[in-house]
């Protein structure tokens, strides 16, 4: 009688270890599935992309996407700005970017370091263009207008 209780609790363990993963498994997939929505939707709209540089190949990674939806969006250390960037060579309010009606426009707020598009310092304002790399301090994005997604 033992190893008849002792098989069915084995059985009934193995089944609720099984359901448990497949319940794991299945919160992860939502998960994934509901942030790739969300990426999507940023990449849609006019963005900067945060490169993260890796030294040992001299490739640049897409880190992370800050989407520009305000008319007005300040780039700095501040928690004031609408994208604020950890890094210690940037001013607490370094650039803004506005949304004017030929697109966006980047200025340099006075920061100590200075702002580069395309490896030239900006001393006015410059309409920026798709594929345009922004230089602040040792943090480096790219400007993309958005547009459809493919595929």
């Amino acid at each position: 009688m033992y190893e008849i209780i002792a098989m069915v609790t084995k059985y009934v363990l193995i089944f609720l270890i099984y359901l448990f993963i497949m319940r794991i498994a299945r919160l992860i997939y939502l998960d994934i599935k509901a942030m790739t929505v969300w990426e999507d939707s940023k990449v849609t709209s006019p963005h900067l992309k945060l490169l993260s540089s890796i030294e040992r190949t001299g490739v640049n990674t897409v880190t992370e996407i800050f989407p520009l939806n305000n008319s007005l969006t300040r780039v700095g250390r501040s928690l004031e700005c609408e994208i604020v960037i950890t890094d210690p060579h940037i001013s607490s309010q370094h650039l803004q970017i506005e949304k004017t009606g030929e697109g966006f426009t980047i200025l340099d707020l006075g920061s100590v370091n200075g702002t580069y598009v395309n490896n030239v310092k900006l001393l006015n304002p410059v309409q920026l263009m798709d594929g345009d790399e922004i230089l602040l301090g040792i943090t480096k994005f790219v400007f993309s207008e958005g547009g459809k997604l493919h595929g």
